[in-house]
Formats: C-alpha cells, sequence, structure tokens
C-alpha cells in the first residue's frame, strides 16, 4: 500500500480526483464531465447537484484504486464561483464557522444550519448577467481595487451578488464558492482559503479580512461569509460524507485553494522568476511572488497563498472553449485535434484577423460586454484559414495577458506549462512564441493537483509548503523572434479592432 493524499480538481468542464504519493505523482485517478449550461442572456452555470454528485464518485473511484492508502482529502475550485440555493438558506452556524478562534466545531459532514445539502446552481465565473450590475458598482470596486487586487468585473462576487439580489437570492443566505460548499458538506465547516477568498473580489487582503466598504455597500452581514482559514488547516471527515465517499470518518479534510495559484505552486513551486501559463478552457498566465503587487492599471490580480506567498496573473475568458466553437460551427475538422490540424496546414494569413472575445474578456482588458468578430475575411478564403485566424486570434491574446502580468511581476526567465492543450506540440509552439519566452513541461505535469496535493502534504506532516517539493521539468520550447514579433502585430491589430467596434 502507498500512502497518498487526494485532490479533487473542481473544474469549469468537470471533476478530476487524483492520488498523488509523497513523490506527488499520481497513483490513480478518476474523472468526470459535468455539463455547463450558457445561455443568450451570459449565463453560465452548473448544477451543483451534478457537481457534488460527479466529486463523491471521482473521490470513491481513487479511495477504492488498489494499493492507494488515504491520507488525507482536498480540494480546489475555479475563480468566483458563486453557488445559488435552490432554497432560501439561514447562513452558517457559529459553530459551523468555528476556526477564527481556533476552535473545532461541531460534528461535520451532515449539512447543518450553513445551507441545504439539495440541490442549487454554480454561477460559474463566465457568467455574464452581472455586467449590468457590476457597472452599477463600478466608483466603489474602482476605488476598492487596492485593498482587494481585484480589477472592477463582473466576474467578481459584488457583480453576482447585486445581480443575484435583484433577481430574488435571499439575503440571509449564505455565500459560498463550489469548491467551499464541497468543504461545508464534506466537513459542516463554512470555511474558504486566502486564494478563493481573495478571488471573490471581496477580500481585502492587505487587511486580511472580508472588505467592510464593500460588504456594507452589498448588505453583506459577516455571518454571511465563510471563515478565511490557511490554505493547509484541516477538519475532520463527517460520518455522512465518509459513507458517501468509501473512506473512514474523521479522514483529515485540508482546506485547499483555488486552481490559478495552486497551478503555479504546482508547476514552478514557491521560486520567483518563473511564470506558469495554463492552455486549457481559457488561457491563464501567472507569477510567484513574495509580496503583494498592485496594479496601477488595473489589468491583473494578486492573490495570496500565504501572507508572505502571492500569485499575481490574469486569466481570459477565451482559450480552448473558442477551439470547441471552432470545430463545432466551422467544421474545420471532424474532431477538435481535426480542427488543429487544419488550421495548422495553412500559414497565417496577416489580414485575416480574428477578434476572439466569444466569452467577452477578463484580463487584461475586463470588459464582458466584448464579442468575438472575424475581419478580413475574403472568397478565397476556406474553413482552414479560419480556424489558422482563430488559434492567431486567441495566441494574440496571450501576448497582451502575458504583457500586463510582466509588467507587475517583472519578466520570467522561464514559463511553465500546463492544461489538456499542451499535448498538441504546435499550439505549445504558438504560446511558446506568444509570450516570447522559453517555456517548459513541469514533472509532475498535473499542475493544478500536483500543487494541491502539496498543501496537503504540508498539513499532514506539519511543515512548511515550500519544504515538501520542488517541481523539475521535462520538454521545453524557444521562441521563435519573428513568430513573436508577427504575433505582436497581429495582437495590436485586434487591440485596435477592439476599440474601434466596441469603444471603452
Amino acid at each position: 500500500m502507498r500512502d497518498c493524499v487526494v485532490s479533487v480538481d473542481i473544474g469549469s468542464g468537470g471533476v478530476r480526483a487524483r492520488a498523488h504519493d509523497r513523490a506527488l505523482r499520481t497513483v490513480a485517478e478518476a474523472g468526470l464531465e459535468v455539463a455547463t449550461r450558457v445561455g443568450a442572456d451570459g449565463a453560465s452555470t452548473q448544477d451543483l447537484t451534478e457537481v457534488v454528485a460527479a466529486v463523491d464518485a471521482a473521490v470513491r473511484r481513487v479511495a477504492a484504486a488498489p494499493g492507494v492508502r488515504v491520507r488525507a482529502l482536498a480540494a480546489s475550485g475555479t475563480a468566483s464561483s458563486l453557488v445559488l440555493p435552490a432554497r432560501s438558506g439561514t447562513g452558517p452556524a457559529p459553530e459551523e464557522r468555528a476556526g477564527t478562534d481556533g476552535t473545532d466545531g461541531t460534528d461535520a459532514g451532515d449539512g447543518g444550519a450553513g445551507g441545504s445539502d439539495g440541490g442549487g446552481t454554480v454561477v460559474l465565473w463566465s457568467d455574464t448577467r452581472a455586467h449590468r450590475a457590476g457597472l452599477q458598482l463600478t466608483p466603489e470596486l474602482v476605488d476598492a481595487y487596492r485593498r482587494t487586487v481585484c480589477p472592477p468585473d463582473a466576474s467578481y462576487w459584488p457583480a453576482k451578488i447585486r445581480w443575484a439580489r435583484d433577481a430574488g437570492l435571499p439575503r440571509a443566505a449564505a455565500l459560498l464558492g463550489v469548491k467551499d460548499e464541497v468543504f461545508r458538506r464534506w466537513t459542516g465547516r463554512c470555511w474558504t482559503d486566502p486564494m478563493t477568498a481573495a478571488a471573490t473580489g471581496l477580500f481585502d487582503s492587505e487587511r486580511w479580512e472580508w472588505d467592510a466598504a464593500l460588504t456594507d455597500r452589498l448588505q453583506v452581514d459577516a455571518e454571511m461569509l465563510p471563515a478565511v482559514r490557511a490554505a493547509t488547516d484541516q477538519a475532520p471527515l463527517g460520518a455522512g460524507a465518509a459513507d458517501r465517499l468509501g473512506l473512514p470518518g474523521g479522514l483529515p479534510v485540508v482546506l485547499g485553494g483555488m486552481d490559478g495559484p495552486l497551478t503555479q505552486i504546482g508547476a514552478a513551486g514557491f521560486e520567483s522568476g518563473i511564470a506558469s501559463c495554463t492552455i486549457g478552457t481559457s488561457i491563464a498566465y501567472r507569477a510567484g511572488l513574495g509580496h503583494r503587487a498592485v496594479d496601477p492599471s488595473r489589468r491583473v490580480w494578486c492573490y495570496p497563498v500565504t501572507p508572505d506567498r502571492w500569485v499575481a496573473g490574469g486569466a481570459g475568458s477565451n482559450g480552448g472553449n473558442v477551439l470547441t466553437w471552432l470545430q463545432g460551427t466551422w467544421a474545420a475538422g471532424s474532431s477538435l485535434a481535426g480542427t488543429l490540424a487544419a488550421g495548422f496546414s495553412v500559414p497565417a494569413d496577416p489580414e485575416l484577423v480574428f477578434v476572439p472575445y466569444l466569452h467577452g474578456e477578463r484580463a487584461p482588458v475586463w470588459r464582458s460586454d466584448l464579442r468575438a468578430a472575424l475581419v478580413g475575411l475574403a472568397a478565397h478564403h476556406g474553413p482552414a484559414d479560419v480556424a489558422r485566424a482563430t488559434l492567431t486570434g486567441v495566441a494574440a491574446a496571450a501576448v497582451e495577458l502575458a504583457d500586463a502580468v510582466t509588467a507587475v511581476a517583472g519578466p520570467a526567465g522561464e514559463v511553465r506549462l500546463s492544461g489538456g492543450f499542451v499535448q498538441e506540440p504546435r499550439w505549445v509552439q504558438l504560446l511558446t512564441d506568444a509570450v516570447g519566452r522559453r517555456t517548459a513541461l513541469p514533472d509532475p505535469a498535473t499542475a493544478t493537483s500536483t500543487g494541491l496535493a502539496l498543501l496537503a502534504w504540508a498539513a499532514v506532516e506539519d511543515i512548511p509548503p515550500d519544504q515538501v517539493f520542488q517541481p523539475t521539468t521535462g520538454e521545453s520550447w524557444e521562441p521563435d523572434p519573428r513568430a513573436h514579433a508577427a504575433l505582436r502585430a497581429t495582437a495590436a491589430r485586434v487591440a485596435g479592432f477592439r476599440e474601434l467596434l466596441w469603444p471603452s
């Protein structure tokens, strides 16, 4: 038997659980897709019951894998998700918020007053229905940036809460993201970690507390919010949850964190001067810092892992999801792999520009009102040309994103890559050309899960996280200077068309 911690990554496209041994190698894994429901009004949601069922099933499969002895359980989630209950909650009971005073609380894992273990809706970061509500809060959010280090945007909680209130969310409901809702169901505790708290846009990371001005403006009482605890804090797995998961009651459940900072940790450890770039549903770019950093232009966020370890970065709204749309809409290939192959079979036409904002855009422009456009289409262009323009447009957005993060964190000596699209070498080379830096695959390659497992092992062994493990690298790529210059030119044209078509 091998001692392992189980990392559960609750992502936009589904759930994946992995058992990691002490060397952070994957011993067993299981994944399940979760449907995302999108609407013309900007809705982008998941059914909470489906998410929880997928989490439970994935954990059960990994826990039952031969040779695995589970020492601890931990979960990660995406930024800024907000759970809307199917029926009114009553707010977290005081014992469920236990931990601000160091106490453990009561019996765990069977629900409790903090919310219902019934259904609900997970409003994802990509949901833009709060755009108008966010505009109404713009002065307050601009003023709050130096406290929260979250740019004013509809993806964050202030706009979502304002919108949800207008839509009828009860004022007494507990406010939790999906990862913290899962933690509550496992342990009975309404806790959150610093990364997830910061990614709500409602956390004053300078004072290390929920932002008083914003909570007053939104009429959010303190008891509606989870207690902010260290990412390595743990609580025992409750009896009911243990039965569902096939794990022993009382097993340590580590609080965990948010996927962006965890990916940085899993890819680069706690080193400075190394950035990470995820090529998944969207494209994200991050850099580790030893201090809190504020962007005067309000283009990037800065989230704490611990009080002395921070991650500055940004995540766009368009990446692999655009390529999926391309394959389904333009039939540029019989599969996503075929679409990529078609796009790379022709050279990029500098006169055919894809403005890639199918889902609006988060970092670095923070405009959920943006849309996509294809400019310069001519009779001689075919599906392969459109596919190539789409690939180039997404890469051009990565140029602008990497520039914004670099302006705050400084240039990276190397960029570590992660995400499902790293399996396509031509796509990896295109992103390498976009960021203009040497890139490499981290070893282990499962960066988010590795970062989460690193924190879980730190909790189990009661040691500082930076003493657990230091990732190494495998295959690497070098940027082509001419291709980088061409992508910079495309990025400038995209920015020009953006301002022309949707003036700020």
